[in-house]
């Protein structure tokens, strides 16, 4: 059983892997002016995430220990597989750390993207609108119509 367990946590470690490459090129788009690529993105990653989240309840099946005893668990059961899943827990907290980050970038943008849609907005109003009550147009400062003359 041990080479088996050994397999299928090297399985789950080259899924959290897959899901870390990612989340860096989630982080490069976000600090690149466009961030477009997102969209496409955002798909592939929860299709990552649902694939790595399957693993994991698959683990529950093949190692039937909590969450908090499983290095012990296998130092028992499988010693082999031990090496695999500290490479597990270690890449876990960097995929943490790294969605923690994206988390913070997306904020940033977020805020910025407010920033800039106020200022247009306080612009846009400031100029006294471009339409009348009547529908008519007119431009900010003249007190002509558009297309009279």
């Amino acid at each position: 059983m041990s080479p088996e367990i050994k397999s299928r946590l090297q399985e789950e470690r080259a899924a959290l892997q897959a899901f870390i490459a990612l989340l860096e090129r989630e982080q490069q788009i976000l600090l690149a002016p466009d961030t477009e690529p997102l969209l496409d993105l955002a798909a592939e990653k929860t299709r990552a995430a649902e694939a790595l989240s399957t693993r994991v309840q698959q683990r529950a099946q093949y190692i039937p220990a909590a969450p908090g005893q499983i290095e012990s668990w296998l130092r028992e059961q499988a010693p082999a597989a031990l090496d695999t899943w500290f490479d597990i827990r270690r890449l876990g907290a960097q995929a943490h750390a790294i969605n923690q980050r994206n988390g913070e970038l997306i904020k940033v943008r977020t805020r910025y993207n407010q920033q800039a849609l106020q200022a247009l907005l306080g612009a846009t109003q400031q100029s006294a609108g471009l339409y009348g009550p009547q529908g008519k147009t007119s431009l900010p400062g003249s007190g002509r119509t558009l297309g009279s003359g």
